[in-house]
């Protein structure tokens, strides 16, 4: 690998500023920049006025490029989401499923809570929103997060939406289909999951866009792809009408066919993608709760299965060496060849001429997110790096990587 990029992630909540002054927040990047020689920091925007502006001139000071960090389908800044807008499964709910749903959903500043990308009044409300953002902000770029459906952490049922009144009338004007066969055909999937247990059905999928393939619903897969391809696109095509580059956080390509992010179509979009390859965190796009997440939710629907028969399907559905239990999976995570297996499937994708590939490693120690990277660690996640990726991002807060792990970073970019 050539010399690599390296960026960071910063975000400057309420228990943030609560422990840092604005000073002690420079000054923590300044060291990043000495220590770890990184290239970028990429900024979720305050809703403290004037902070965002201070942040980035003392990164530009520094020679530090500066991106902003947005969120779009759910957790805008300064956005208020309102229930109407919320994803609605097959059986009309709308937010999130209860098979397997993470119980630390709401107990932080963000919600996790996803609207749908066909709500033209919530995406017409963040679309404004950063549009004055960007307008008043000197930046380099973007990176847009949370552009997907829901994940196995909001609860399986989440999983199949979303069958709002706008899906609805978009699909059939797009497809000539009838949306309710969809439905039905989702209603038939938790049916089955429920009667028969999920070793049967998990048997004939190859990978998570067989689950599409096992219930009929290709066309609804394609259908909320193209969804949050558009919704995608519409905020790039802003962020490049200013002369921003876009980069897009995304989840690693094995899950990503479940939250609809089809990798070569998004990348079309963008400059370069983060594939979020967190193997330890207990949170949100951690591959250690996505996936004991889709085990209690598929338990949940059918709780007499057999044990040793899910976790042997799960198994080979992901072709990872996965603990014995959930409660093994979310205190130990998943080994650094995870890292390598992911970004090789990256390598089989075609994506986009000149798009690069930024891979997502954790570097925190924050262990109530049941992550904390020591030292020896991080050096397993960076040596697991591997190309198509061309540098990393270390995720996902500064303020909570230490200086040791500053200092292993800064080791591997000489």
């Amino acid at each position: 690998m050539r010399i690599p990029w390296i960026a960071t992630q910063i975000v400057i909540g309420s228990r943030e500023r609560a422990m840092f002054t604005l000073a002690g927040v420079v000054q923590a990047i300044a060291k990043a920049r000495d220590i770890a020689r990184i290239d970028a920091l990429i900024l979720w925007p305050s809703v403290e006025p004037g902070l965002t502006g201070e942040l980035a001139r003392a990164c530009r000071s520094r020679g530090i490029r500066v991106l902003l960090w947005l969120p779009v389908l759910s957790d805008a800044v300064a956005v208020t989401q309102r229930t109407d807008s919320l994803v609605v499964s097959c059986d009309g709910v709308r937010g999130q499923g209860t098979a397997g749903a993470w119980e630390g959903q709401s107990g932080g500043e963000e919600r996790f809570l996803f609207s749908c990308p066909n709500n033209a009044r919530y995406v017409d409300e963040v679309f404004n929103a950063y549009s004055a953002l960007l307008a008043g902000t000197e930046v380099d770029g973007v990176m847009l997060d949370k552009i997907r459906f829901p994940s196995p952490s909001n609860g399986f049922e989440a999983l199949l939406g979303c069958f709002c009144d706008s899906c609805r009338s978009l699909f059939e004007s797009q497809t000539g289909r009838s949306f309710e066969e969809c439905r039905q055909r989702a209603r038939e999937l938790l049916s089955q999951l429920r009667q028969a247990g999920p070793e049967s059905l998990l048997a004939g999928w190859k990978d998570t866009g067989s689950f599409w393939i096992a219930a009929g619903l290709q066309e609804l897969a394609a259908f909320r792809s193209l969804s949050i391809l558009a919704a995608v696109r519409r905020f790039s095509v802003l962020a490049r009408s200013r002369g921003l580059e876009v980069g897009l956080d995304l989840y690693s390509p094995s899950l990503a066919p479940l939250v609809a992010q089809d990798y070569e179509a998004l990348s079309s979009l963008c400059d370069w993608v983060k594939p979020m390859l967190y193997r330890r965190a207990v949170a949100p796009a951690g591959l250690p709760l996505e996936i004991a997440s889709l085990w209690k939710g598929l338990r949940a629907l059918h709780p007499r299965s057999d044990p040793a028969g899910l976790r042997r399907s799960l198994r080979e559905l992901f072709h990872w060496e996965i603990p014995d239990t959930e409660t093994e999976l979310l205190a130990r995570g998943l080994p650094a060849a995870v890292i390598s297996s992911e970004l090789e499937a990256i390598a089989r994708m075609r994506l986009a001429s000149g798009v690069k590939v930024y891979a997502g490693i954790e570097a925190v120690r924050i262990p109530e997110f049941g992550i904390d990277v020591a030292s020896e660690d991080l050096e397993r996640s960076l040596r697991a790096v591997c190309p198509p990726a061309r540098g990393i991002v270390a995720s996902w807060n500064l303020l909570q990587i230490s200086e040791d792990n500053l200092g292993i970073l800064g080791t591997w970019k000489r």
